[in-house]
């Protein structure tokens, strides 16, 4: 059996019922502060964090600061890194405005 733990979206409290549900989702109650509300699946959550990483590794932030804005674990960013390439780590030359034709022996005009 699976059990997963949804905690209050006000207090943060793990004292969580089921309360109910009315042609959807199952609607859930703290019983700490009598919040009712949907719990938002953790497949979500994780695939939102991970698009803000993306984001982030493509302006180019360090592998620390995205940790530590995210919460996502630096391994699991390294691994990103290495199952989408180097797309996302380093942006080509023509996205920087470096062209290929434009290099230091070809800049040079006599």
């Amino acid at each position: 059996m699976i059990y997963t733990q949804h905690f209050c979206a006000k207090c943060g409290s793990g004292q969580v019922r089921r309360n109910g549900s009315k042609n959807g989702p199952p609607k859930y109650q703290c019983t700490a502060c009598r919040y009712q509300g949907l719990c938002e699946p953790a497949a979500a959550r994780t695939a939102a964090q991970y698009a803000q990483v993306d984001a982030l590794l493509s302006e180019r932030t360090s592998h620390r600061s995205i940790a530590r804005l995210t919460g996502v674990a630096r391994l699991t960013i390294a691994q990103r890194i290495k199952k989408s390439g180097a797309s996302l780590a380093a942006p080509a030359p023509e996205a920087l405005g470096e062209g290929p034709a434009q290099t230091l022996g070809s800049a040079r005009t006599r």
